[in-house]
């Protein structure tokens, strides 16, 4: 049959099929079956003992969960200093902070004059920060990625690069 022979077949089906007969009364006495078979059900539910499965399930998720707490216990008192050392330990990202923010500020404060040419160095430095603050934020979701790291180092030789460039510096006289 191809589609022309389905489509005049479709046509010539009447639009709307009556039932053979009235479905009513059938449906009504499976509704009146199903009432009185959910009655049945809640008396027995009442006059009947709890269900025994419901307490032997109840026994071993209890049972699961003290076998899960003395694995975890155990394995505390096996190897109690490594959550404590992981989280005192300082972050790649800390490091590199604190390294150049502090090599950025003993450039400022040496700083005697800014070299010709430079008028806008503290609008350079903003985009700098503003640069390092977001991938500062991306490092935040994945601390240890190498990528994000080099990317941070490289801004922050940039910029420290920039500030020696833009700026006279007096030399440092040890004494």
């Amino acid at each position: 049959m191809n589609d022309q022979q389905l489509d005049n077949a479709i046509s010539k089906l009447a639009e709307q099929i009556a039932p053979q007969r009235d479905l009513w009364p059938d449906i009504t006495a499976q509704l009146d079956l199903a009432a009185q078979l959910d009655t049945t059900a809640r008396l027995d539910a009442v006059e009947t003992p709890a269900d025994k499965t419901k307490p032997t399930r109840w026994y071993w998720g209890v049972a699961a969960m003290l076998g899960l707490l003395s694995v975890f216990g155990w394995q505390q008192a096996l190897l109690p200093g490594i959550t404590g050392t992981t989280a005192a330990m300082p972050t790649a990202e800390l490091m590199l902070l604190q390294v150049y923010e502090q090599q950025k500020a003993t450039q400022l404060s040496q700083m005697v004059a800014v070299a010709e040419g430079f008028d806008n160095w503290q609008q350079q430095i903003r985009v700098w920060d503003q640069a390092i603050a977001q991938v500062r934020q991306a490092l935040a979701f994945y601390p240890d990625e190498p990528q994000l790291l080099a990317q941070l180092q490289s801004l922050y030789q940039q910029q420290l690069s920039y500030l020696q460039q833009a700026t006279l510096q007096q030399p440092l006289v040890i004494s």
